[in-house]
């Protein structure tokens, strides 16, 4: 009867996010079953406030070669510094799977896709 969530702490990233217009909060968790890997619409609680948010699950294949599962979440209108931070990352749909993209431009106008259609969502929700 409610959304699948994950508990986590907001850690350190490469900064890639912030680089190429969009800051990701990189969540590190103990939950041991994550949902597939993909992009989600989602919501990130953080003191008690949630906020919408797009959520990256999976391997990061255009910019990282290591194989490293992670969680980054770019939070919409927040900007402040969340190292250390307790989140809560509700899924509240899925987008699209995760995938490589032959430059960063094209990986930038794919996140600005997704954002648009989860802030479209969003105002349905009435979030």
């Amino acid at each position: 009867g409610h959304q699948y969530f994950i508990d986590g702490t907001v850690v350190q990233g490469a900064q890639r996010g912030r680089t190429i217009g969009f800051p990701t909060a990189n969540v590190e968790t103990t939950n041991e079953l994550l949902p597939p890997f993909g992009v989600y619409a989602t919501t990130a609680s953080l003191d008690g406030i949630v906020y919408p948010s797009v959520t990256n699950i999976g391997v990061r294949p255009t910019v990282d070669d290591s194989g490293r599962v992670s969680i980054e979440t770019h939070i919409f209108n927040l900007d402040r510094e969340l190292y250390g931070a307790p989140i809560r990352v509700g899924f509240v749909q899925r987008l699209r799977d995760e995938r490589a993209f032959e430059s960063l431009d094209a990986l930038k106008a794919q996140i600005q896709a997704d954002c648009d259609r989860a802030r479209t969502l969003f105002e349905r929700l009435s979030l």
